[in-house]
């Protein structure tokens, strides 16, 4: 099991506040010592504080410290079988940095005004694995393989506003003052209080949301776009080349069974399997057999199932052959 550490320059940050803890002090040495390089950021760092004048006043450079310390805990697991990749969770504690570790972050003109900004913090699902994440205001988030999610941090942590690449399911602590906006490369869904699955990969022409709990609305980012109200067990499907919007009934649960390890496909054409397989595996796929294209699937596969596994599984749904090299399939 690996621990992944903070950044190092939020660790220059402790340093320079006063805040580090001794596990940091001896990492920050560690990353220090590294190389001559690593050891000109720290001393450009050093001088930068020490010729900063003092813009803040001292109840509130406390009231952030008490913020950071309160933060700052994060655990990354990520545990590998030599056979196969086993799929864990990565239980993930989302930080958002209060106003003093931005100010002492990466300060580097000593002549220019400090000024609170807003950045945004990350977290990926690798391949094959699903990360969990908790927001600051109680708000769960589940990631797809391949998925990220951006959230605000310093100035602009108090919004509840976040930013999809991928695939993620929601499960949004409700807050009547303040709704909770997820914004895509196409689309912004606004919520108080629900349940719901978004896939929107930039790769795929459509962006499909679908309402478990509670209820959202969804607009098209394009300028005029229409908000849509969604009601549980109702699935808005965005085709981006058009922006034509389709709302249809569907039994909401089976797309968010991604989250137990499984992908089900119900009368699924080979070419969204595909997709699906090329995120999993990291590989591409070729359609040989135009044939291939026409045919429709039902099955599942777990995200623990090897590449082979994963083919025979399609191979006695239907009559499909297959050619593997390197990290490429052909289907014929």
């Amino acid at each position: 099991m690996d621990h992944q550490l903070p950044d190092y320059d939020q660790q220059i940050a402790a340093f320079l506040s006063g805040n580090i803890t001794s596990s940091e002090l001896e990492a920050l040495e560690h990353w220090k010592n590294l190389s001559d390089e690593n050891k000109k950021v720290f001393g450009e760092a050093v001088k930068t504080w020490n010729n900063c004048p003092v813009r803040l006043e001292t109840s509130e450079i406390e009231q952030d410290k008490m913020a950071v310390q309160g933060t700052i805990m994060t655990q990354i697991a990520l545990q590998q079988n030599r056979d196969r990749l086993a799929l864990k969770f990565l239980r993930i504690a989302a930080i958002f940095i209060g106003p003093l570790m931005l100010a002492i972050g990466w300060y580097l003109g000593a002549n220019q005004p400090l000024q609170k900004t807003i950045s945004w913090n990350s977290v990926s699902a690798p391949r094959k694995h699903i990360a969990v994440c908790n927001l600051a205001d109680g708000t769960e988030v589940w990631l797809n393989a391949g998925s990220t999610l951006s959230y605000p941090s310093g100035e602009g942590s108090e919004k509840r506003e976040v930013k999809l690449n991928g695939e993620g399911y929601f499960k949004v602590t409700k807050d009547a003052r303040k709704p909770f906006f997820v914004i895509t490369q196409n689309t912004t869904v606004k919520v108080l209080g629900t349940s719901f699955n978004i896939k929107a990969y930039p790769e795929e022409e459509q962006i499909t949301t679908t309402l478990e709990e509670g209820s959202i609305q969804l607009t098209a980012s394009k300028p005029g776009g229409i908000p849509y109200f969604l009601s549980p067990g109702e699935q808005a499907i965005y085709q981006v080349s058009d922006g034509k919007m389709t709302i249809n009934k569907v039994d909401a649960a089976r797309f968010s069974a991604w989250r137990s390890e499984k992908f089900l496909f119900k009368d699924a054409d080979l070419q969204t399997i595909i997709a699906e397989l090329e995120r999993l595996y990291d590989i591409k796929i070729h359609i040989q057999n135009p044939k291939l294209a026409k045919l429709r699937f039902r099955g599942m596969f777990s995200y623990d199932q090897d590449l082979l596994d994963a083919f025979e599984t399609l191979k006695r749904s239907v009559k499909l052959n297959y050619t593997i090299k390197d990290r490429e399939v052909w289907l014929q």
